[in-house]
């Protein structure tokens, strides 16, 4: 399935190899050659959904902070760029920062275009920050500020290479380190320590 966001696309890269196709083998090739990675890029697979607090992005875990309650995750190109709910919630706010595009695996990414979602689950309060990063320019949300979201829900798209920071509840244990790969709605990257389930 191809996710919302990245169906344009796909659909403008297909009609381009077939207007190309009767004129010019190689230009249809390119298009057909940019139409599979286009394919790759806005996958949207189906998840079975995790234990606990589950990671709302695919990719590698590049830092966790126990202290600060903190889990970031880096998003390759390879990776799927569907995000999805760490634990069933309402969303109270959702503020969207306009900014750089520095590589979303660097320190500067501190001043990148973010959507920040702000979200009051029954485990204690969950922000997720979305980031764009050196090619990613635009971040495509399903959701808006009021809404009750499933745990596993998705809750937009990144489009190309990205990052997306978590900061969790006080309740929560990390279970998760730096360099884990993780898969949206699957992995848990944390437990709740007071008994509480999710």
């Amino acid at each position: 399935m191809i996710a919302m966001g990245g169906r344009t696309f796909v659909g403008l890269s297909v009609l381009a190899v077939a207007a190309c196709f009767p004129f010019s083998l190689a230009a249809s090739i390119g298009f057909a050659g940019l139409t599979t990675f286009l394919i790759l890029v806005f996958r949207d697979p189906g998840r079975k959904i995790g234990r606990g607090i589950v990671s709302p992005a695919d990719g590698i875990v590049r830092e966790v902070d126990e202290g600060k309650r903190y889990v970031s995750i880096y998003l390759a190109l390879r990776n799927v760029h569907v995000t999805r709910a760490p634990a069933q919630a309402t969303i109270q706010t959702v503020n969207r920062s306009p900014g750089t595009h520095a590589p979303a695996f660097s320190r500067r990414t501190l001043g990148n275009e973010r959507a920040e979602l702000r979200l009051n689950s029954n485990l204690g309060e969950i922000t997720v920050v979305e980031m764009t990063g050196a090619i990613a320019r635009r971040i495509v949300l399903y959701v808006k500020a009021g809404q009750t979201i499933a745990k596993g829900q998705k809750l937009g798209l990144i489009r190309f290479g990205s990052r997306v920071d978590v900061f969790l509840p006080p309740s929560a244990t990390i279970a998760v380190a730096k360099g884990d790969k993780v898969l949206a709605g699957v992995t848990t990257i944390a437990g709740v320590t007071d008994g509480r389930v999710e």
